[in-house]
């Protein structure tokens, strides 16, 4: 039995300009952080794949088609898995990931998956496709199957899916890539930003929140009063351009200012909630250039830029 590990790592990010307003085709501003998810593939002395994050879960090594048929068809819904599992069930998108990965190739070994995130889940800040990332890197490199940058980021972006049901795309675009991205449906420009003497400081607000229920929140919105809500997002789009010259300009009180406009408007669109509202006001009070919600909304965490 081979005892090398596989390992690869993956960064949350931060939307730095343009939630939501993405998801309906405006751009966004995103950038990759310094916290990552660490995914370590070793062989496994069972011949069954093994997944380990805080617990430890089984699934079979045979590929079962009807099941993937199931993720697939029914992307948004929890299962229990036919195979062995333990008493939680499995994450469907690391279900989906195991055995899309084991249909490419005709290898016998049997993984050992740990997965070990510094980045808190539900918070905004790109949990969920880090680990994809990191899960699909790791487990193709030790499966001998050579993936490009922009072939891992739709594989991750199909497990995005199953987690979030109409994600943006931009969560696993920074993990995968990294650095500050413009993006804009699907399509992802690096940012060559100016060496600035700034900070940006994350504020968790310790409120989990669902980014589905948040994207359904504002699909729904927009059904119920299209005008209303278009206009809000068409605003989000235009301060988001504006917000990449200033970057680029290395403006950072204008930057600062347009962070502070990106917050109002999503707390128009009802994503806000009067924690964040507090802890912006504070982070005012101690000198912030200017403080947004960043990710779905609704909690999770503050981004606050300092001089």
């Amino acid at each position: 039995m081979d005892t090398k590990e596989t390992i690869f790592s993956a960064p949350g990010k931060i939307i730095l300009f343009g939630e939501h307003a993405v998801v309906y085709g405006y751009p966004a501003i995103v950038s990759a952080i310094n916290l990552k998810t660490k995914c370590i593939i070793k062989e496994s002395h069972l011949n069954e794949v093994q997944l380990s994050i805080s617990s430890n879960y089984l699934l079979s090594k045979s590929s079962d088609s009807n099941m993937l048929n199931y993720i697939i068809n029914h992307e948004n819904r929890e299962f229990e898995p036919k195979t062995k599992v333990s008493q939680r069930s499995v994450n469907p998108a690391y279900y989906f990931i195991v055995e899309k990965i084991l249909n490419m190739t005709t290898s016998q070994k049997s993984p050992f998956i740990h997965i070990d995130s510094e980045i808190p889940p539900g918070i905004g800040l790109g949990s969920s496709a880090a680990n994809a990332v990191a899960v699909i890197a790791s487990l193709s490199s030790f499966m001998n199957i050579n993936l490009s940058l922009a072939e891992l980021n739709e594989f991750a972006f199909e497990a995005e899916k199953i987690i979030h049901g109409k994600p943006s795309g931009v969560d696993n675009t920074v993990s995968t890539y990294g650095g500050i991205q413009h993006y804009k449906q699907k399509k992802f420009t690096k940012l060559s930003v100016p060496d600035i003497d700034t900070h940006i400081v994350i504020v968790n607000s310790g409120i989990q929140r669902n980014t589905k229920h948040y994207i359904e929140k504002v699909a729904d919105l927009m059904e119920e009063n299209p005008e209303k809500y278009q206009n809000i997002l068409e605003q989000i789009g235009k301060l988001t351009l504006n917000a990449k010259s200033s970057l680029l300009k290395g403006e950072v009180k204008e930057l600062g200012n347009r962070m502070k406009q990106n917050h109002l408007l999503l707390n128009e669109l009802g994503v806000g909630h009067p924690i964040l509202d507090e802890l912006v006001d504070s982070l005012d009070h101690y000198g912030s250039l200017g403080s947004k919600l960043t990710g779905a909304g609704g909690g999770g965490c503050i981004i606050s830029l300092f001089e």
